[in-house]
């Protein structure tokens, strides 16, 4: 073999892993669609329990509404 193809083979090896990576992580989610009542409700859900989860960390890190506003109090 021409060591010359092997950066190229190897570059191609480094891809294929990425991507089957993707494809993996993909598949394990399920599918939405804008269009349908169930999955607006689901992300709907998604979103609110993100809400709750940023604001649980908020309130356990001592982090409070204003302190997040980087804008300079006078």
């Amino acid at each position: 073999m021409d060591p010359t193809i092997a950066p190229i083979l190897f570059m191609g090896f480094l891809v294929a892993i990425g991507l089957t990576g993707y494809e993996l992580r993909a598949a394990t989610e399920p599918p939405a669609c804008p269009e349908c009542g169930h999955c607006r409700q689901v992300a709907e859900v998604r979103r609110q329990r993100e809400a709750e989860l940023r604001e649980w960390y908020a309130r356990r890190s001592g982090l409070g509404e204003r302190e997040d506003d980087d804008r300079r109090a006078r």
